[in-house]
């Protein structure tokens, strides 16, 4: 395990698929849902694996850095899972 993937497991530990899809997508400066629609088929360790790697590839590429990740882990607001979940499911058909 390289040192940038040990950086990337140690920030991402304690959050839930969800959070880190939100996270993810503030890292790249896209909206904070783009990847929880992206990965809602998805189950969870699919979803913190695929986010994981992109933040790796982040951080390997010098797009962000270690201090950034944190800055935007304190200062967005984040929705809880199935808030998250709930805002990007398909709209029910009646």
């Amino acid at each position: 395990m390289d040192n940038t993937q040990q950086v990337i497991e140690k920030i991402t530990a304690p959050l839930k698929a969800m959070h880190l899809a939100q996270l993810t997508a503030f890292a790249l400066t896209l909206p904070p849902l783009y990847f929880c629609r992206e990965y809602l088929s998805l189950d969870d360790l699919s979803i913190i694996k695929q986010c994981q790697q992109r933040l790796i590839n982040l951080l390997k590429n010098q797009e962000i850095t270690e201090e950034k990740l944190l800055q935007l882990l304190a200062d967005k607001e984040y929705f809880d899972a199935d808030e998250a979940r709930l805002r990007v499911s398909p709209e029910p058909v009646e």
